[in-house]
């Protein structure tokens, strides 16, 4: 049968590095002599839990007691809080019968918290700056409050952040800017102490007994800002240090011009969300615009696709204190959307709401004109004086299409030749104009490589190009390597070492030969 337990008290309290003792009662409800094997249990082993005597012989119907003795460690490895614990009794004769009694012990808390300034003593005439670190070398994490003061009420604190979390085992640094209240003219240097205290957050409750000496939940360091004279003793210095100024502002108005503010965060708050506002200048230009945000270092602006509401690019650093931004060389008659946000250190913030701006529509004579295409050749004129336009071949397949195209936007010059066969590297929709800079790059860098690369846009220079799924590219930008004289030349240009160093992933190789001349 299974042996009865008891435990005569199931809360017990300790401080790391002291003891508390429990005592159990087994009874032996059987009719033969047992012995049973006591140890400790718990969610995680107790190795510092000792159980006497480890064994219990108990005649039947009778009981015996056995003491645990807990001993929890101090310092750092010392646990904290509410520990459950149980005392488990396993029959020696059949190890089938045992029972668990079920207790919870209570381990107070140790503080281990320190704090250093560096530097002790700074100098100055106006501030001085510090940094104070809180190191937790107790049995559980502290949350303080960093609480600044002079005797003299001489000097101004100014401290980020206020609040630190300390976790265990760890350490943390706040940066203080001591300024004094009442700068001096001419005299002797000063010095003027102060004291830095982490203050328990929230605070201990009202009416607990001070800790006598130094109390470890209360780190706190000295130091001192050594005040110095804005001028000299002696008046002979004073005027030649005034005279100094006076030309070093004057060169420094010369030469350097108007200053120029700069942003600066504290590197630790979330930034607020922005409000953007787009308006379109013309057929080519939107400006952003939005009220400066407190606390950050710089911003960035995300391109929104406005059909599908995706992302499309991120220009990062932003200068912080700039509330206005053009965005040139877009093309008119078209809506771009735009996402502001802020960052501080490396947090950013959330986006604000969507700006949206249509540009204008361009005349026939102002439109940008669209960028250079490699490979270019004459087309044949027909017996009527018009180009030969290509058609389509058959026999393609969805992963290597053989695509048809018609001459470049009526100006009579075709970029390739009936023959020829290239290799599609990326396609970008005409309006994502991060995308458009990056297809550029990725051509000079293919260009840099040895590698014959082009863009073309399928629209205004070469209709009649279809994507992977047939599908054709109107206002589509295309990037290629080639072209070759053939369908396996061009699929292993694209797939050779030197593209794919520079397009890593994302490939398709989709071959076309798009010259095709009509029967």
């Amino acid at each position: 049968m299974d042996p009865v337990l008891r435990l005569e008290t199931a809360q017990l309290a300790v401080e790391p590095g002291g003891q508390a003792v429990a005592v159990v009662t087994v009874l032996n409800p059987g009719t033969i002599v047992e012995s049973y094997t006591l140890d400790v249990v718990g969610e995680q082993p107790i190795p510092w839990a000792v159980v006497t005597p480890p064994v219990l012989s108990v005649y039947p119907q009778q009981q015996e007691t056995a003491t645990i003795v807990f001993s929890p460690p101090s310092g750092p490895d010392a646990p904290g809080g509410t520990v459950p614990f149980g005392i488990r009794a396993k029959s020696q004769v059949d190890a089938l019968n045992s029972a668990v009694v079920e207790g919870t012990l209570e381990i107070g808390q140790v503080f281990g918290l320190q704090a250093k300034l560096t530097p002790v003593t700074s100098s100055g005439r106006w501030r001085g700056l510090h940094t104070v670190q809180f190191s937790n070398w107790g049995n559980s994490p502290a949350r303080l409050r960093i609480v600044a003061s002079d005797p003299d009420q001489a000097l101004g604190f100014l401290v980020r952040p206020e609040v630190v979390d300390v976790p265990l085992g760890a350490t943390v640094t706040a940066r203080l800017k001591v300024r004094t209240r009442k700068p001096v003219l001419r005299g002797s240097p000063t010095r003027l102490p102060f004291k830095v205290v982490g203050e328990p957050d929230p605070p201990r409750p009202a009416g607990l007994p001070d800790v006598p000496g130094i109390d470890p939940s209360r780190p706190s360091v000295d130091g001192a800002l050594t005040q110095k004279p804005i001028l000299s003793r002696g008046t002979v210095m004073a005027a030649t240090v005034i005279g100094a100024a006076l030309v070093g502002l004057l060169v420094f108005a010369l030469t350097r011009g108007p200053g120029v503010a700069e942003a600066h965060g504290d590197g630790t708050t979330t930034p607020l969300t922005p409000e953007l506002r787009a308006a379109a200048l013309n057929s080519t230009t939107v400006e952003l615009s939005w009220k400066r945000l407190q606390n950050i270092d710089s911003y960035g602006l995300q391109q929104i696709n406005p059909a599908t509401k995706a992302v499309e690019g991120v220009e990062r650093g932003i200068d912080g204190m700039q509330e206005v931004k053009k965005i040139e060389k877009l093309q008119g008659g078209m809506r771009y959307c735009f996402k502001l946000f802020g960052i501080n250190g490396k947090r950013e913030g959330p986006p604000s709401e969507e700006a949206c701006a249509v540009t204008s529509k361009a005349s026939a004579t102002t439109g940008p004109p669209p960028p250079p295409t490699s490979g270019s050749s004459s087309a044949s004129p027909d017996p009527g004086g018009n180009s030969t336009a290509p058609t389509e071949s058959v026999g393609t397949t969805p992963s290597q299409p053989t695509d048809s195209a018609s001459t470049p936007g009526g100006g009579g010059t075709d970029p390739f030749t009936p023959g020829q066969w290239i290799a599609v590297i990326e396609f970008q929709p005409g309006d994502n104009l991060f995308g458009l800079e990056r297809m550029r790059e990725r051509q000079q860098k293919l260009v840099d490589a040895d590698v014959q690369a082009g863009l073309v846009h399928a629209q205004s220079q070469y209709p009649g190009l279809v994507d992977g799924q047939n599908a054709r590219l109107d206002d589509d930008w295309v990037l290629y390597v080639g072209p070759t004289n053939s369908r396996t030349s061009a699929a292993s240009l694209c797939n050779s070492e030197k593209v794919r160093n520079v397009v890593v992933s994302g490939v398709d190789c989709l071959t076309y030969e798009p010259a095709t001349p009509r029967g």
